[in-house]
C-alpha cells in the first residue's frame, strides 16, 4: 500500500510528534482528539517544535508553513474514513485502547471496508490484548515510537498472535517514508526499550540515593564512558517521568522483578507534576520554549 493519508488519534506529546514528522515527509495528516482543549495543545506542540527547528535552522519558514499545511486538526472521527493509517497514540490503558479501536473499525470499516491499517502506539502492551475487541484483528500492528518523535529514528514493530505479515510490511513502509529504522518485537512486556531503560533508571537513582555520586556525575560517566548519547537520568526526564512510572509499574506487575519496580523518587516527582523536559522540572530543570525565545531577543 501506498501511504498518503493517515490519522492520529491523541494530540499529545507522543501524537504531536507522530503527525508533525509524518507532515514532513510529504504525508497528509489528521490529528484528532476527544476534546477541543487536547486538540489545541496539540497545535500548539506542534507549532513549538517547528519553531525550535526554525530557530536551528533546521527547517526554513516556508518549509514550516507546508508541514502545518498538511496537518489538520479535527474533533470529527467521520473525517478519518478512508484513511490509509490510522495511528492511536493514548496513554498506556489497556480498556481505553481496547474500546478506542472497537470505535474507530466500525467507523472506518463502514466507509472504506478492508482498507485501512491500524496501528498502536502502545509500549508495554500487548497488540494481541487491544485487538480483542476488534473484528479485523489482523489488521492491528504495535508501532512504538519515541520521543522526540521528529529527533529518534527508531520504531519498535510489534505484531500480536493475530497480525498479518501484509499489515507489518505497510506499517514498516510507513516507517521507512518517515525516516525510520523499524525494529522487529514480538509480543513480551516492555519490548525492547522500555524492558532495558527502566532498569537502567531504577540503579541510576538507587546509585544517587546511596549517595554514590551525583546524578550529573552519573550521566556524565554513561555517556562519556559508555556512549550513552544521555544519561540515566536526563532521559528519564525526555521519556517523561509520568510515562517511565507508567512502564515501571506495568513491567513489575507483569514480571515481579524488584528491577522493575517503581522508584519512590519518581512517584513523588510525578506527584508534584515534575514530569521532565515536557514540564520544564524533573531531575533537571529545563528553560521554557517562552524563556528561550526571549534570551534570542
Amino acid at each position: 500500500m501506498d501511504v498518503r493519508r493517515i490519522a492520529v488519534f491523541g494530540a499529545g506529546v507522543m501524537g504531536a510528534g507522530i503527525a508533525q514528522d509524518a507532515a514532513a515527509h510529504g504525508i497528509e495528516v489528521l490529528l484528532l482528539d476527544r476534546d477541543e482543549q487536547g486538540l489545541a495543545h496539540g497545535r500548539q506542540k506542534v507549532e513549538q517544535s517547528l519553531d525550535e527547528e526554525l530557530s536551528r535552522w533546521g527547517i526554513t519558514s516556508s518549509e514550516k508553513k507546508v508541514i502545518l499545511s498538511r496537518i489538520r486538526f479535527t474533533l470529527d472521527r467521520h473525517d478519518a474514513a478512508g484513511v490509509d493509517v490510522f495511528i492511536e497514540a493514548i496513554p498506556d490503558d489497556l480498556a481505553a485502547k481496547q474500546n478506542l479501536f472497537a470505535e474507530l473499525e466500525k467507523e472506518c470499516e463502514s466507509s472504506f471496508p478492508g482498507h485501512t491499517i491500524y496501528v498502536s502506539n502502545t509500549a508495554v502492551l500487548p497488540i494481541t490484548d487491544i485487538a480483542a475487541n476488534m473484528v479485523n484483528k489482523d489488521r492491528l500492528v504495535g508501532m512504538h515510537f519515541l520521543a522526540p518523535v521528529p529527533a529518534i529514528r527508531l520504531v519498535e514493530m510489534v505484531r500480536g498472535v493475530c497480525t498479518s505479515q501484509e499489515t507489518v510490511d505497510c506499517a514498516k513502509q510507513l516507517a521507512q517514508r518517515m525516516g525510520k529504522t523499524p525494529v522487529d518485537v514480538f509480543e513480551n512486556p516492555g519490548y525492547i526499550t522500555a524492558r532495558l531503560v527502566v532498569p537502567l533508571i531504577n540503579a541510576a537513582i538507587d546509585l544517587f540515593e546511596e549517595g554514590t555520586a551525583t546524578r550529573e556525575n552519573i550521566d556524565t560517566a554513561m555517556q562519556l564512558g559508555l556512549g550513552f548519547n544521555k544519561g540515566p537520568f536526563a532521559l528519564a526526564d525526555q521519556i517523561g517521568l509520568d510515562i517511565v512510572l507508567g512502564w515501571s509499574e506495568h513491567l513489575f506487575h507483569e514480571m515481579g522483578d524488584v528491577h522493575y519496580r517503581p522508584q519512590t523518587m519518581i512517584r513523588k516527582l510525578v506527584r508534584e507534576g515534575n514530569l521532565g523536559i515536557k514540564t520544564g522540572k524533573g531531575f533537571y530543570a529545563y528553560k521554557t520554549s517562552a524563556e528561550r525565545a526571549e534570551e534570542k531577543v
